[in-house]
């Protein structure tokens, strides 16, 4: 009964997988045609960047998350400054604020409330990288110490949280009321962190995928998604790759992606 059932499901599964393979033939001629005509490097990184993902992408048999992810050995933890020997440069009373203002940005910035406290958040986050660079002897554009960790992590944060703020359940209940100054404080953030992690750090990779899909460069997220698939936590992998192919109008993946988050055991509750 098992098996006649596998049968008869598999002989129904078919022709979506043959309408999946057309589209993507398809959907590969209109993207090596537009990889042609591009008029910029930006642009044709873009949509070589959609070629890669479908070239590799086999309608039934898209991956789930990489088990064991994230490889945490191949990522550095955020340092706490409460476990930190303070440097002989800082000013005991500085070392003491900027222990209470981590913890306190620690506790209020989590996953399951972090859209309930962004003013906070981006409240504590600002003061302690403020007060950071003001006390940081060394180039505050480097990862050489543990304080320089706390630097990176806490202007993650802020442009996580900065970003977060355009997400239409937060926009609604917290109107971003002069967009260019906010489009300034966000590039502004994610511009300083660039600098002091050159950019490639996987521990920030998100807020990076972040800037691509809200410029348009979704093709670009969603390689960049892939390429870091082991340092990302499964949920927020499933998740933000379902999301980019839908907004990509990509339905036949995206539904294959869909379902692969439900099965893992996540909603969007």
């Amino acid at each position: 009964m098992l098996l006649l059932s596998l049968t008869v499901r598999s002989v129904a599964d078919e022709p979506n997988l043959i309408d999946a393979k057309r589209w993507r033939s398809e959907q590969l001629v209109a993207i090596a045609a537009k990889v042609d005509k591009a008029e910029s490097k930006d642009e044709r990184l873009e949509y070589e960047a959609r070629q890669a993902w479908l070239r590799r992408w086999e309608p039934g048999k898209m991956p789930s998350a990489p088990v064991g992810a994230p490889d945490e050995s191949r990522l550095v933890e955020e340092p706490l400054l409460k476990n930190l020997e303070r440097p002989k440069s800082v000013d005991v009373d500085a070392w003491r604020s900027m222990v209470a203002l981590q913890e306190r940005l620690v506790s209020v910035d989590t996953d399951d409330e972090r859209k309930e406290h962004l003013k906070t958040t981006i409240k504590l986050a600002s003061r302690l990288e403020a007060e950071l660079v003001e006390q940081l002897s060394s180039d505050e554009r480097s990862l050489e110490t543990s304080v320089d960790w706390v630097l990176a992590y806490t202007r993650y944060r802020l442009g996580r949280a900065l970003a977060y703020r355009e997400l239409p359940e937060v926009r609604e209940a917290w109107p971003i009321s002069d967009p260019e100054r906010y489009e300034s404080e966000l590039q502004a953030i994610f511009q300083r962190l660039s600098e002091q992690t050159n950019g490639d750090r996987r521990e920030f990779i998100l807020l990076q995928d972040r800037m691509f899909r809200r410029s348009g460069k979704k093709g670009r997220a969603l390689e960049l998604l892939e390429a870091n698939r082991n340092a990302i936590e499964p949920k927020w992998y499933l998740k933000k790759r379902r999301d980019l192919l839908q907004e990509l109008g990509w339905d036949r993946p995206s539904q294959e992606a869909a379902r692969l988050y439900l099965q893992a055991g996540y909603d969007d509750e």
